[in-house]
């Protein structure tokens, strides 16, 4: 485990969300032994007026400076992170041409940089690890900007089909990759996609949370009791809409439940007049254990598109943790959990596979379910990931020594 290090990490999500992150799990177990100072999502000046209009709910005080921006956290291990809100950025996805978009790009990675100077100065942090966590939109302005040991781009999406950075995000990622010292990738097919420009590219795949999640594997339901299908996770532009409502239908003697943000109405909408359909919204993580307790067979119905390709997603050793039978499309190939996930290649097969488990679910699959997970925790996952970095710390001190 790495330790006794500072390490800036600039992720592109909010320490604070409502929904469980890849890199927000990692810092939180990483700062049990290092000084961490996590930069909060970029809030564009949008952002601020939306907010001023009580149209969006933003940390406005912080990211206006009436609050501290630099604020220490309390870890569910027990340690600290600090923090920090930067001040608000103009927004510039609307711009299309590559030079305009680039000088407001470096412009305002110059005013989080400025932020993030001051609050390192406050913490007394020199020579970090800086993490960044699928933001190349700050990785490749600042490159090179603190005197840093290492610069890790840690990815966890497909840039290419992002809805709001396709744009420009794939050669932003690309001229960062080739500035930065490592290249961690949460998937093979991620692996794929991003070896070519970085030769030192890793797979580091997504964990769990294995002592809050398998407590819910041991939830006795009444043998009479309605059989429920749940999926708990975000229904965005993934969520393959059309599949789900053609399981409601043909599986209507069956309950379903969604638990998780909802940014794709038209989804909610047409669900929501299904009787046999629940919704409850968006959860804090440490919620949606309660409702896996119940449920029978947890799906992940993601449209296959090259937006999904190479997502290893996060709620699939979850469900696996709580001892759930998974059925989900085949958008990905994440050969590891063949012969104990289903992999629906349509609608047709979705549905019959959902059925199937219903029926033949026993104890001996969910005691290998869990066992799988518990290979897949965030600790053993932070412990792959330490072991790449001191590699190449080890290496740079040879090289300086």
């Amino acid at each position: 485990m790495i330790k006794n290090h500072s390490i800036i990490c600039m992720p592109l999500t909010t320490w604070d969300s409502t929904f469980t992150n890849t890199v927000v799990k990692m810092m939180h177990i990483l700062s049990r032994h290092n000084k961490i100072l996590f930069v909060d999502y970029q809030y564009t000046l949008k952002d601020v007026l939306t907010s001023m209009a009580g149209k969006k709910d933003v940390p406005l005080q912080r990211i206006l400076g009436i609050q501290e921006r630099l604020r220490e956290v309390k870890t569910e291990t027990g340690s600290s992170v600090y923090v920090l809100t930067p001040p608000p950025v103009i927004p510039i996805n609307w711009i299309r041409q590559n030079d305009p978009y680039r000088f407001f790009l470096k412009l305002n990675a110059s005013i989080v940089k400025n932020s993030i100077h001051k609050a390192a100065k406050e913490l007394k942090i020199e020579n970090p690890i800086i993490l960044n966590g699928y933001n190349p939109f700050l990785g490749w302005p600042l490159a090179g900007a603190f005197n840093e040991l290492l610069n890790i781009y840690y990815c966890y999406d497909e840039i290419k089909g992002d809805q709001w950075y396709k744009l420009h995000g794939p050669k932003v990622e690309e001229d960062y990759m080739k500035k930065a010292d490592l290249v961690i990738t949460t998937s093979d097919a991620l692996y794929r996609s991003k070896c070519g420009v970085n030769d030192k590219c890793y797979v580091v795949k997504n964990g769990v949370d294995f002592d809050v999640f398998n407590p819910a594997a041991f939830h006795q339901k009444p043998k009479d009791a309605v059989k429920i299908i749940g999926y708990t996770g975000s229904m965005d532009e993934r969520f393959d809409i059309d599949l789900m409502c053609y399981a409601v239908e043909k599986l209507w003697q069956c309950q379903f439940e969604f638990v998780g943000r909802v940014t794709n109405e038209q989804a909610r909408l047409r669900l929501e007049q299904y009787p046999n359909v629940k919704i409850y919204g968006s959860r804090r993580p440490e919620e949606v254990p309660q409702f896996l307790r119940s449920m029978d067979v947890c799906v992940i119905p993601y449209l296959k598109n090259k937006v999904t390709s190479g997502v290893y997603p996060l709620k699939i050793n979850e469900y696996l943790d709580a001892g759930k039978p998974v059925v989900m499309t085949d958008f990905a190939d994440i050969p590891e959990f063949d012969g104990i996930v289903r992999f629906a290649g349509d609608k047709e097969q979705f549905v019959r596979q959902i059925s199937e488990e219903l029926q033949t679910d026993n104890k001996d699959k969910k005691e290998i379910r869990i066992g799988l997970a518990r290979k897949n925790s965030w600790n053993h996952r932070v412990e792959e990931f330490s072991n790449i970095v001191e590699s190449y710390l080890e290496l740079k001190y040879q090289k300086t020594a």
